[in-house]
């Protein structure tokens, strides 16, 4: 009950400071501590913007930080800047938090459908309409965006820790996220999956891990997974693909899982983020 009271005071912080001074104030809320990237991508010609929320006293150090990068920012960088203002240097270290926008000049469901979805799939009605599904299947496009471009960038601009850096994605993102872990998993140290789709195209994820492991004995990464209880069949697959990586005894992986009693594939973001983050970027003599 306590962690409940905990995330929804956590909601309470980011609406507290998302309060107008003044009834006639019409300025646009600002996240404090946070700074906007343009961005291109010279591999899609895509166009982007990376929104950046740096710890409170990085001004007054030279240190560097762990790295969290977030997608789906509609909704992602807003919840992780409340949930980090409350948790850093009480249950998580202090992080910078770097959220992918959606491309610029494009609906959302198009956009985080072409990104994030490993395979072209243009009959999934699982997933948004059809229109926005003919769309799909760019994430290796996404990936190499991330990997040469984003992660550059943000590295040259601010100061942080190479050793952990650390990937969230949630549904579609959470596809994602496992994409990236079987393509390159050491472009993150750690992944946390929330309520990945892995029924995406008749279970794709699946075949190109099996694919992977053919050629690959390791995969250096820490993987956190977590699911809402009142996700149906998404939590058996889940729990399967937890098992089919566990099977393959890939030297460096560490896989936990974890179902949230109660929660739902929209109510379970918030307390994953939160745990996940006690994972894998715990204050220091916390462990992980």
């Amino acid at each position: 009950m306590m962690f409940f009271k905990f995330i929804k005071l956590a909601f309470c912080c980011c609406y507290f400071f998302s309060v107008p001074l003044s009834a006639k104030e019409s300025t646009e809320f600002k996240i404090r501590n946070t700074d906007t990237l343009q961005i291109k991508s010279e591999v899609s010609g895509l166009e982007y913007e990376l929104y950046i929320r740096l710890p409170n006293d990085y001004s007054e150090n030279n240190k560097k930080y762990p790295l969290v990068l977030l997608n789906d920012t509609g909704y992602s960088v807003a919840v992780a800047s409340g949930i980090v203002h409350l948790m850093a240097g009480r249950d998580i270290e202090d992080v910078i938090i770097v959220g992918i926008s959606y491309s610029k000049g494009h609906n959302p469901l198009l956009s985080r459908t072409r990104d994030y979805t490993p395979t072209y799939a243009p009959n999934e009605k699982r997933g948004h309409s059809l229109e926005v599904q003919k769309y799909s299947g760019k994430a290796s496009q996404y990936i190499r965006f991330i990997s040469d471009e984003v992660l550059p960038l943000v590295s040259q601009t601010y100061r942080i820790r190479q050793d952990k850096k650390v990937f969230v994605g949630h549904s579609y993102g959470g596809l994602l996220g496992a994409k990236i872990l079987i393509t390159n998993p050491e472009l993150f140290d750690y992944y946390i999956l929330g309520s990945p789709s892995f029924w995406y195209d008749n279970k794709a994820m699946f075949r190109l891990e099996s694919d992977y492991a053919k050629s690959n004995k390791s995969m250096k990464a820490k993987v956190f997974m977590y699911i809402g209880s009142q996700e149906g069949s998404m939590v058996e697959q889940m729990l399967a693909f937890e098992n089919q990586l566990k099977s393959r005894n890939y030297q460096g992986l560490s896989v936990r899982s974890k179902v949230l009693s109660g929660l739902t594939h929209h109510s379970a973001f918030a307390v994953l983020l939160t745990d996940g983050l006690q994972q894998a970027v715990p204050k220091q003599g916390k462990g992980s």
